[in-house]
C-alpha cells in the first residue's frame, strides 16, 4: 500500500492529474502540494513514513528551494566587501542579539533599522539574519558572505554542526539565568516585529522569505538540539505572524470588493475613470498576496511541522502542538480541517506529559468556540475515548486539563451520562488537584440548569413543604455519594466540592433532618450520609486551608440542637455528630451570652456517654469534652463541673461493680455485673486518654480487680480495660511530676505501682488468655519506653527507672515469635472480602506487636540478641513485616554497632542451624532454605550503605566472628574438617565492603586461627573448599560477591560510565592508603577485642605517606 500511494503521488508531481488550479501553478509548486498531500496519506502514527514518500518529500524540498532561490531577482549588492563593511556587519549582529538578550523597547528600533538596511543591501541584511539565527541556537560559528554564496545550503549546515563549538546542553532558549531569563519573550516577539514591519513589500519579494526559511528548514532538520528547538521556534512563530497578515490581506480584500460591488451598481456616468479597473488589479494583487502567504504557511507545515511534531525531543514536540492550537483558532477557515486535526489526536497518546499537555490546550481553545465546536463531529467521534481516559494520567496537570476539557465538552452534549459519571467520581481521588478539577465537574453536571428546572418543577408531596434550591442541590450530593458505593471518603468528597458550591457552607441545611415536613424525603442510609457531609463540612469550614474572610466556627442553634437527641442512637451517626462540636468557635458562647446552649450540649455529650458502649462514639465524646474544656476557654469552668459530674457516676458505678464482683468469678461470661464493669470501664479509659483524671484515685479497685485476674482469671473485655487504665495512670502521674524537684512519696508510690504493675503484666505475658497476653505485652513495651533510662537525664526522675531483666526479656521474644510469626504459613486466600478484611486486621495486629518489641531493641531497653530470632524473619516473612524488620536493622546498626552486628552474625547462625537440623545435619547447597539464609545475609549487607567509613568496625566483626563460628569445633577433634565451614560462604556476602587493609588483617586472622596440620587435611578433605573459596575473596577484592569493577580500597560497584586509563594508572595502581583508626573509648567497658576494633596489618617497617604517591620524574 505505501508504494502505491507513492507512484500516485510520482503521478500526481507529473501534473496529468492536476486540477486547472494546480495546473495554473509552477511545477515546484504543484510538485510540493503533491508530497504534502501523500504525507497526509501515507502517515500513520504507529508506522514510520514510507521510504518511498519520504524519498519524494527530501528531493521535493531541496528543488523546491532552488528553484525558488533561481526565480528570485538578483539584488544589486557589490561583489567584494572592504575591511570596514565587515566590522559593521558583526557590529549589527552583535547589536541584534545584544536587542534580544536586553529585550523590552529596545527591540522595535533595531527591528526599524534592520528594514532599512534590507531596503539598501537585502544580500548582506539576510546573512546577518540568518547569523542571528545561527547566534540565537548558542552556535558560536560565522556565516560569511563567501559561504553564503557559494556553498549551498545543507553544506553550510553542515559545516555549522561540525563547528559548534557549545560543549555544554545549555543554549540560549533553555539557558536558566537572569541574563536569557526573558530571550523567549523576546525571540518570539522579534520574530513577530519582523514579519509586521516587511508585511507591505519584503515578504512578497520572493528573496527575504524563501532565503530566510530555507536556512531555518534545514536547520530543524539538523542533528544538534539547539538548531532544531530555536529554528523550529521561530518556524511556527513565523506562521503566526504571517496569520495575522492574512487577516489583514483579507481584510482589505473584503473591502476592495465591497468597493467593487458598490462600483458596479453606479451607471456608467457616475463612475470614475479607470477607478473600476484600479480595484479590480488591487484585488487580483491582495488575491496574489493571501495565496502566496498560504503557500509559505503549508509550505513550513509540510516541511517543519510534519517532522518536528514527532522529534525526539519533547520541548520540539510541545512546540508544534502549541501552536497548531494557535493557527487553528486564529486561522480555521485555512488550519481546522481533519488533515490538520489529526495530529493533535495522535498526540494525545504522546509518552511525554507536556506533549500530552500542549494537546489538551489546543483543543481546549477550539472546543471552547461555539464557531469552531461545529467542525470537530469527525474528530471528536474518533478521539473522546482517548480524551476522557486521560483523566487518569500520571500527570496531575495532564488529568486537570482533560478534566476541564470534558466539561467543555459535557456543556456541549458531547458526553455520556456514564462518562460523566466516571469523571464525578474523581472527586474521593488522592490527589487534591485532581479531585478539585473533578469537583468542578461534578458540580456543573450535578447542578445542571436542566436539571435544576426539572427539579423545580417536580410535583410536591401532599403535606410536605415544597424543597428549597439548596434542598434539592444538597438531596442530588447525597444520592450521589450513595450510588457510587464509597462510603469512607467523605472528607475528600467535601474537599473537593468546597470551592464551587456554596451548598456545603449553608448551615441550614440541618433542616432536612429536623423538619418533619420538609419537601425532600430522605431514607435511613441516605441521613446517615447527611449527618457525615455536615460533619466534613464542619471540620472543613474550620481547617487552615479555608478562603479569606469565612468564619471559622460557629455554634449550634436551638434549631439544630436536636440532632444530638434525635439521632443519637445510631452509633455512626452519633459519632459524626459528636465530634461537630470541636470545631466550633467557642468565644461565640461568652460573647453572645449562650451558657444555656452551652449546657444543654454538654448534657447531650453526656447522655452519648451513658448511652452508647462503641469506642468510637465514646472517643469523640471524650475529644469534644477535651476541646470544651480548655482554659483559654472563659467558659470552660462549666465544662469543668459538667464533666466532674460525669466522672463522678461513672467511679460510683465502677465501684459498685467492683465489690458486687469480689464474690463471685471474674471468668463468668454471663454475669451482668462484669458487662458493666466492662463498659464503665470503657468510657473511662476514653476520658482518661485525654484528660487526667488521677485526682479521682480510682485505680486502687482495679489493681484488685487485677491481682484477682492474674490468679483465677478475668473475662477479657474487663482485664483490658483495667490494663488500660493502670498504664494511663502511670503515665499521667509521671506526667504530671516536677521533674526538678518531684514529691518523695510520690515517687516512691508511682515506683511501687510500676513493679507491681510489670510484674503482673509479665504473669500474663505468660500465662494469660490471647487478648489478655496481648493487651500485657502492649502495656509492658509501652511502660518500658516511658520509663526507661533516659530519664537519667531529666531533672530528678533518675528512681523510677525501670530496666527490665532476662527473664523478661526472654519472655518478649518469645511471645512475639509465637503471637506474631506463627500461623502464617497455613493462612489461605481469602475467598471473599469479609475474610480479606479480617486477615488484614490480624495482620495489623501482628505489626503493631512486632513494632512495640522492636522499638525496645532500637532504644537498647531490651539486649538486641533476643531481637535476633526477629531479624531472621527479615526474608521469609518480608512481605508482611519487611519494612518494620529493615527500620529496625538501619536503626540498630546507627545506634551501636558493635551490639548490631553480633546480632546479625547471632541471627545467621540461628537460621544455619536451622537449616542444618532440618536437612539432618548436612546441608543441601542448591536448597530453598540454603540460597533463602544467603539472601538474608545479602539483605544485610545492603543496609550497610554506601559510607564505608562509618561501618568499617561491624563489617570486620562480622568476618572474624563468622570465621571463628566456622572453624570451631565443637567435639575437639581437629583432625576432621569442622562442620560449619560452609558458613564461610554466608559470611562472604559481606566482603565487598571490606577496603584493602582490613583485608589484609583478616587474612592474618584467618591464618591464626588455622593449626599447623591444617594445610595436609585442606587436600584431604573436600570440605575445605569453603575456606579456600572464602580466602580467595579476602585475598582478591574482585572475587568478593557484588564488588565487580569496584576499584581497590572502596566499597561498593562504581557510578556512572567507565573512563580510558591514565598513563599512571596503566602503569599500575598506587599503594592504598594507611587506615585511620579511631581512638579507643576508655570509658567503654570490655576488652580491645569485645568493642571490635578493626584489625590493622602487622607493621613492615616502610614508612608510607599520606596520600597518593608523585610519580618520579623521567
Amino acid at each position: 500500500m505505501p508504494k502505491r500511494r507513492a507512484e500516485q503521488v510520482e503521478e500526481s508531481a507529473d501534473g496529468s492529474l492536476d486540477s486547472p488550479e494546480e495546473q495554473g501553478k509552477t511545477p515546484h509548486l504543484r510538485k510540493r502540494r503533491a508530497v504534502e498531500e501523500a504525507v497526509d496519506e501515507t502517515f500513520d502514527p504507529l508506522d514510520q513514513l514510507p521510504v518511498e514518500a519520504t524519498k519524494i518529500l527530501d528531493d521535493s524540498l531541496d528543488s523546491s528551494a532552488k528553484k525558488r532561490k533561481s526565480l528570485a531577482p538578483t539584488p544589486t549588492v557589490p561583489k567584494k566587501k572592504s575591511a570596514k563593511t565587515v566590522q559593521e556587519g558583526q557590529q549589527q549582529e552583535n547589536e541584534l542579539f545584544e536587542a534580544l538578550v536586553s529585550g523590552g523597547s529596545a527591540l522595535q528600533p533595531v527591528v526599524s533599522e534592520w528594514v532599512k538596511r534590507y531596503e539598501d543591501n537585502a544580500e548582506a541584511a539576510v546573512v546577518e539574519l540568518i547569523q542571528l539565527f545561527v547566534v540565537c541556537c548558542g552556535c558560536k560559528a560565522t556565516i560569511t558572505m563567501e559561504m553564503y554564496r557559494k556553498s549551498e545550503t545543507s553544506e553550510a549546515i553542515r559545516s555549522l554542526t561540525e563547528n559548534f563549538a557549545e560543549e555544554s546542553g545549555d543554549y540560549p532558549l533553555v539557558t536558566t539565568g537572569p541574563i536569557y531569563k526573558k530571550f523567549k519573550v523576546t525571540f518570539v516577539e522579534f520574530v513577530e516585529k519582523l514579519i509586521e514591519q516587511c508585511q507591505h513589500a519584503a515578504i512578497y519579494d520572493e528573496y527575504l522569505l524563501d532565503t530566510l526559511i530555507m536556512w531555518l528548514v534545514a536547520l530543524t532538520d539538523s542533528q544538534v538540539r539547539a538548531f532544531r528547538h530555536t529554528c523550529t521556534l521561530a518556524c511556527v512563530k513565523l506562521v503566526t505572524a504571517l496569520i495575522t497578515v492574512a487577516h489583514t490581506v483579507n481584510a482589505e480584500l473584503d473591502n476592495t470588493q465591497r468597493q467593487i460591488d458598490s462600483e458596479e451598481k453606479r451607471p456608467d456616468s457616475r463612475r470614475g475613470a479607470g477607478k473600476l479597473e484600479k480595484l479590480a488589479e488591487k484585488r487580483q494583487e491582495l488575491q496574489r498576496h493571501i495565496n502566496s502567504l498560504h503557500e509559505i504557511m503549508d509550505f513550513i507545515f509540510s516541511s517543519v511541522f510534519v517532522r518536528r511534531y514527532r522529534d525526539i525531543c519533547a520541548d520540539v514536540r510541545a512546540i508544534c502542538l502549541a501552536e497548531l492550537g494557535v493557527w487553528m483558532k486564529g486561522y480555521s477557515a485555512h488550519f481546522l480541517a481533519d488533515s490538520y486535526l489529526k495530529y493533535i489526536g495522535w498526540t494525545l497518546y504522546d509518552k511525554t506529559g507536556d506533549v500530552r499537555l500542549a494537546s489538551l490546550v489546543a483543543l481546549q481553545g477550539l472546543y471552547s468556540s461555539e464557531e469552531l465546536v461545529v467542525h470537530l463531529d469527525m474528530f471528536t467521534q474518533r478521539f473522546k475515548a482517548r480524551m476522557t481516559m486521560m483523566r487518569l494520567d500520571k500527570e496531575e496537570a495532564v488529568a486537570v486539563h482533560a478534566i476541564q476539557l470534558c466539561a467543555t465538552m459535557m456543556a456541549r452534549d458531547m458526553l455520556e451520562a456514564e462518562e460523566c459519571v466516571e469523571i464525578c467520581e474523581l472527586v474521593f481521588l488522592e490527589s487534591r488537584t485532581v479531585s478539585h478539577a473533578a469537583g468542578d465537574f461534578a458540580v456543573k453536571y450535578l447542578f445542571s440548569d436542566d436539571f435544576m428546572s426539572r427539579a423545580k418543577q417536580a410535583r410536591v408531596v401532599k403535606g410536605r413543604k415544597k424543597p428549597t434550591e439548596h434542598q434539592i442541590m444538597l438531596m442530588e450530593l447525597v444520592r450521589f455519594y450513595v450510588d457510587v458505593k464509597i462510603h469512607e471518603h467523605a472528607t475528600y468528597f467535601v474537599d473537593s466540592l468546597w470551592e464551587y458550591t456554596d451548598v456545603l457552607r449553608d448551615w441550614a441545611m440541618s433542616s432536612m433532618l429536623l423538619d418533619d415536613k420538609c419537601g425532600v424525603v430522605l431514607n435511613d442510609e441516605e441521613e446517615s450520609v447527611l449527618i457525615e457531609i455536615i460533619t466534613c463540612a464542619a471540620k472543613r469550614a474550620t481547617s487552615t486551608a479555608i478562603p479569606t474572610g469565612r468564619a471559622r466556627g460557629r455554634v449550634l442553634s436551638s434549631k439544630e440542637r436536636p440532632l444530638m437527641s434525635k439521632y443519637g442512637t445510631d452509633a455512626n451517626k452519633a459519632t459524626n455528630l459528636a465530634s461537630i462540636p470541636q470545631h466550633f468557635n467557642l468565644d461565640l458562647y461568652s460573647e453572645h451570652r449562650l451558657h444555656k446552649q452551652l449546657e444543654v450540649l454538654l448534657n447531650d455529650l453526656k447522655e452519648l456517654m451513658m448511652k452508647h458502649t462503641d469506642p468510637g462514639v465514646l472517643d469523640e465524646c471524650a475529644l469534644t469534652y477535651q476541646c470544651l474544656s480548655q482554659e483559654q476557654f472563659s467558659l470552660h469552668s462549666t465544662t469543668d463541673v459538667a464533666l466532674s459530674q460525669l466522672v463522678d457516676d461513672l467511679v460510683q458505678n465502677m465501684k459498685q461493680y467492683v465489690s458486687a464482683c469480689k464474690d463471685d468469678s471474674l471468668a463468668e461470661e454471663d454475669n451482668e455485673d462484669l458487662f458493666g464493669l466492662a463498659v464503665t470501664l470503657r468510657r473511662l479509659v476514653a476520658l482518661y486518654s485525654v484528660i487526667d483524671l488521677s485526682r479521682w484515685k480510682f485505680t486502687d479497685d482495679l489493681i484488685l480487680v487485677l491481682d484477682i485476674a492474674v490468679a483465677e482469671g478475668c473475662i477479657d473485655k474487663v482485664l483490658c480495660n483495667v490494663l488500660m487504665c493502670l498504664r494511663l495512670e502511670a503515665m499521667w502521674t509521671l506526667h504530671s511530676l516536677d521533674v526538678n524537684s518531684p514529691q518523695a512519696d510520690t515517687v516512691k508510690w508511682l515506683k511501687a505501682r510500676l513493679q507491681h504493675l510489670v510484674e503482673q503484666c509479665l504473669e500474663l505475658v505468660k500465662f494469660g488468655s490471647a487478648l489478655g497476653q496481648r493487651e500485657a505485652f502492649v502495656t509492658l513495651c509501652d511502660l518500658l519506653v516511658m520509663f526507661a533510662k533516659q530519664l537519667n537525664n531529666i531533672g530528678q526522675l533518675g528512681p523510677l527507672v525501670y530496666m527490665p531483666d532476662d527473664n523478661m526479656q526472654h519472655a518478649l521474644q518469645m511471645y512475639v515469635q509465637q503471637s506474631v510469626f506463627s500461623g502464617l504459613e497455613d493462612e489461605k486466600e481469602p475467598d471473599n472480602d469479609e475474610e480479606a478484611l479480617a486477615q488484614a486486621e490480624l495482620l495489623n495486629d501482628r505489626r503493631v506487636l512486632l513494632a512495640g518489641f522492636l522499638k525496645l531493641a532500637i532504644y537498647g531497653i531490651i539486649d538486641m540478641k533476643h531481637a535476633a530470632p526477629v531479624f531472621s524473619q527479615y526474608v521469609k516473612q518480608f512481605h508482611n513485616f519487611g519494612d518494620l524488620i529493615k527500620m529496625a536493622v538501619t536503626k540498630c546498626r546507627e545506634s551501636n554497632p558493635i551490639s548490631w552486628y553480633k546480632t546479625v552474625v547471632l541471627s545467621l547462625q540461628q537460621v544455619y542451624e536451622q537449616t542444618r537440623n532440618a536437612q539432618n545435619g548436612a546441608i543441601d547447597h542448591t536448597s530453598a532454605e540454603w540460597v533463602g539464609l544467603r539472601d538474608l545475609a545479602r539483605r544485610y549487607s545492603l543496609t550497610l550503605g554506601l559510607d564505608w567509613g562509618k561501618v568499617r568496625q561491624p563489617v570486620v566483626g562480622i568476618h572474624r566472628d563468622g570465621m571463628i563460628y566456622a572453624l570451631a569445633c565443637p567435639n575437639g577433634d581437629e583432625d576432621d574438617a569442622p562442620p560449619h565451614l560452609d558458613f564461610l560462604e554466608v559470611v562472604s556476602e559481606f566482603s565487598y565492603h571490606l577496603i584493602d587493609v582490613d583485608r589484609k588483617g583478616l587474612v592474618a586472622f584467618l591464618q591464626s586461627q588455622l593449626t599447623e596440620g591444617t594445610v595436609e587435611r585442606i587436600e584431604k578433605h573436600p570440605a575445605w573448599k569453603w575456606l579456600m573459596a572464602f580466602k580467595k575473596t579476602l585475598v582478591d577484592p574482585e572475587h568478593a560477591k557484588g564488588s565487580k569493577g569496584r576499584p581497590k580500597g572502596t566499597p561498593g560497584r562504581p557510578r556512572g560510565r567507565p573512563r580510558a586509563p591514565s598513563p599512571a594508572e596503566e602503569e599500575g595502581p598506587p599503594p592504598p592508603p594507611p587506615p585511620q583508626v579511631a581512638k579507643e573509648d576508655q570509658n567503654s567497658p570490655g576488652s580491645t577485642e569485645e568493642q571490635g576494633e578493626v584489625i590493622t596489618p602487622p607493621d613492615t617497617g616502610k614508612k608510607r605517606g599520606r596520600g597518593r604517591p608523585r610519580k618520579p620524574k623521567t
